[in-house]
């Protein structure tokens, strides 16, 4: 009896003795992670986005109801990168697309732009609060276009081309950001500045820009929400949404840019994306018939419809 205690006994120091062990093993890991250079412990950059690509064409031969033989593409890109450490933390976006149809049989094709995009944004933010969602924020915007753009079927006059126009807003402001999926920010005081580099088109005073003029600056409040939600699993949902007021001009009327994307995956390389644009500039003047000299601001409206192939970055 007295040998099978002491048996008992040796175990139970032993396992005693191993179970410490672990405990000072775990405890010296615990330390060691904490004491760790920031780098080691977590990754300070993310990266993700999109790209896709569509293509859709139709031909007709002795086709009895009639049609034109066409071919067309659109790509579009969004990328994000965003680098985050202790209080400091700098995002950057791109969102560009451009799209094209040829109409016609191909010796008299006509060439018809479709979409074309072209923004970057990027933002220095300081943590305000030990809750990570309130920061200082400088942001920078810059809006424009690749090529040249028509008033169809007219394609011998260009209407718009690259930087004309070209939108650059700066400002200091305030972002609330409550989840990864959401930020909004605001700038009491930003400068925003409209670009026609054109010389033909700076003479007309196109896009509110004084006749003979190639910049205009303006100088009021800027708001810019952001979203970023799976809605389902294959389904994606962004939105982005600027307002600005000119405190020297007009104040109270509010310039709106709404960028609305859905994305529908099928697999991992298919997807339909659906994009919707709705623009209101009380500046840029636009005739709606074009036989009437009938100018005016008007709520502008753009929309893209496209199946093809599609690759998300992670």
């Amino acid at each position: 009896m007295r040998t099978i205690a002491l048996c008992l006994l040796s175990i139970m120091l032993t396992g005693f003795l191993y179970a410490q062990d672990i405990k000072t093993v775990a405890t010296g890991l615990d330390k060691a992670r904490e004491e760790a250079p920031p780098d080691t412990v977590k990754h300070h950059w993310k990266f993700g986005g999109f790209g896709s690509l569509t293509i859709n064409q139709a031909a007709y031969s002795n086709w009895a109801a009639g049609g034109t033989n066409s071919i067309g593409a659109t790509g579009m890109l969004n990328l994000k990168l965003r680098y985050s450490k202790n209080k400091h933390s700098w995002s950057s976006l791109l969102d560009a697309a451009y799209g094209f149809q040829l109409i016609g049989k191909t010796e008299n094709a006509k060439y018809n732009k479709t979409d074309d995009k072209l923004e970057f944004t990027t933002a220095y933010s300081f943590e305000l609060h030990k809750n990570k969602k309130w920061f200082l924020t400088l942001l920078a915007n810059f809006r424009s276009q690749f090529s040249n753009g028509y008033n169809y079927p007219n394609d011998s006059v260009p209407i718009s081309k690259f930087m004309a126009p070209g939108y650059v807003v700066i400002g200091l402001g305030i972002t609330y950001r409550p989840a990864a999926l959401f930020s909004l920010y605001v700038s009491p005081a930003s400068g925003r500045f409209t670009f026609v580099l054109d010389d033909t088109l700076s003479k007309q005073g196109a896009f509110g820009v004084e006749k003979g003029k190639k910049i205009k600056g303006e100088f009021g409040p800027y708001v810019r929400a952001d979203l970023n939600k799976d809605l389902t699993k294959n389904i994606n949902l962004t939105s982005s949404l600027e307002l600005f007021s000119d405190y020297l001009h007009k104040f109270g009327n509010i310039d709106v840019n709404w960028n609305l994307l859905f994305t529908l995956k099928v697999n991992k390389w298919l997807a339909t994306i659906i994009n919707c644009q709705v623009i209101y500039d009380d500046d840029v003047l636009i005739q709606t018939n074009p036989p009437e000299p009938a100018y005016g601001p008007r709520t502008q409206f753009k929309e893209t419809i496209g199946v093809g192939i599609s690759y998300k970055f992670h």
